[in-house]
């Protein structure tokens, strides 16, 4: 038989491993590949997509599945929510909106603060996940399909269809077990449901479990520590209820980095023909990295740019505005120098907008955008920093974030030209 006969019979093999409901696949096989532990519900879930996908039922992204996974990398907890608890965070909360309210012109909204489990994080923020991951993941599955089709042989082609629709299934179930191991991750690190930059919903809220022992390893109180990471969050929530585009806009760009996702045909053929499912390696390290997809486009590679700006200045204005209220705190400057590491820590967040989208904060542009904000405030007045979020076309450029003398001077100009065409409106 010769090499390329060979190739096909083991690549039809493999089909027919997929397409059967035999007993003698194994679905561990499936979670080896994903470089995940075997779960016996788990594995259920993800041959009951695969075996609808084979009916022509296929769903996408199974967020159950993602939700299930989560859950399963959750450290275990034994906090009580209890009255003194929930008496501490509300008037946390009040201290935050008090002390806010005297350093930043961006206004009070209805707030419900919301007392977070890890659990509850988890399921708070799925949501938002959805509308960040879902086109990512199956902007991916597709080009897998895709690719697979163009690289059947063509005694196969009339397994195309099929083949394609099994294999976007089987690409958004391992993605969706890799992506939930992500969530839970994040949600066993998060102190708030802002520190990833984005809410995760409209409540501010706090994961009090991971407030408690982030203040216990810094030897700091607890109190002081659950009022300075209010500060920040509802800081974020103001900014996001005042300027009501921003999130889409984050959101959007998102979107224009995975439409331009494709595959790289060269590396899955080559993969594809070694393909040994007893010993999925290769495929586990191909699916955990990445090395399917081709380098970034141009057209990536700016909307990367514009989300790594964006993000940097959504924390720069948070860390002018939480430095400015809560000067009153004697812990204020330790807590601020443990904030900025974890945030250019290699922490879960990281490691999520790295999977997403291979997107790495650069911690320089962060402290960048910090000084910024502060020398604004400082040469001009704090509603001049807020009113840069008025309108995105008002957003400082990389060129004026790494030279705030230039915002300075044209937010100074913007606020001449009005003044004058005030001035004239009312005949002086």
């Amino acid at each position: 038989m010769s090499d390329e006969n060979r190739d096909r019979d083991e690549f039809q093999e493999f089909l027919r491993k997929f397409f059967s409901s035999s007993q003698n696949f194994n679905p561990e096989d499936l979670a080896n590949q994903a470089g995940l532990p075997i779960d016996p519900a788990n594995l259920g879930m993800m041959m009951e997509q695969l075996q609808r996908a084979i009916a022509g039922q296929g769903e996408g992204i199974n967020w159950k599945l993602v939700e299930t996974q989560a859950k399963k990398e959750l450290d275990s907890q034994k906090v009580e929510l209890s009255d003194e608890l929930q008496q501490s965070f509300n008037q946390a909360f009040n201290t935050a909106s008090l002390w806010l309210d005297e350093v930043t012109s961006i206004g009070q909204f209805e707030y419900n603060p919301l007392m977070l489990t890890r659990q509850g994080w988890v399921l708070e923020s799925l949501d938002l996940f959805k509308e960040i991951a879902e086109p990512v993941a199956t902007k991916l599955a597709e080009a897998l399909a895709e690719n697979l089709k163009e690289s059947l042989p063509e005694e196969l082609s009339q397994l195309a269809g099929p083949a394609s629709n099994i294999l976007k299934t089987a690409g958004g179930s391992l993605f969706a077990m890799q992506f939930g191991q992500s969530l839970g991750q994040l949600a066993n690190q998060s102190l708030s449901g802002g520190e990833i930059g984005i809410p995760i919903s409209d409540r501010p809220s706090l994961s009090v479990k991971n407030v408690e022992e982030f203040a216990q390893g810094l030897g700091l109180n607890f109190e002081e520590v659950l009022i300075y990471l209010a500060v920040r969050e509802l800081a974020l929530q103001r900014l996001f209820a005042q300027s009501g585009w921003l999130k889409d806009r984050v959101i959007n760009q998102i979107l224009e980095y995975s439409q331009e996702i494709s595959i790289d045909t060269e590396k899955i053929n080559s993969l594809a023909e070694d393909l040994d499912l007893t010993n999925p390696v290769e495929i586990q390290e191909a699916i955990s990295t990445g090395a399917f997809i081709n380098e970034p486009t141009e057209a990536q590679k700016i909307a990367q740019d514009r989300i790594r700006i964006n993000l940097a200045l959504i924390e720069g204005w948070v860390d002018a505005v939480t430095e400015k209220a809560t000067e009153r705190l004697p812990s204020r400057v330790a807590l601020g120098e443990s904030t900025l590491r974890r945030r250019v820590s290699d922490n879960p967040s990281q490691k999520l907008f790295g999977t997403l989208i291979g997107l790495q904060l650069q911690p320089k542009m962060l402290r960048e955008t910090s000084a910024m904000f502060r020398a604004v405030q400082q040469k001009l007045t704090m509603e001049a920093r807020d009113e840069i979020w008025l309108h995105p076309d008002q957003l400082p450029s990389e060129e004026e974030i790494q030279n705030p003398e230039l915002l300075i001077q044209r937010l100074s100009e913007d606020k001449d030209d009005f003044d004058a065409e005030l001035r004239g409106l009312l005949g002086d």
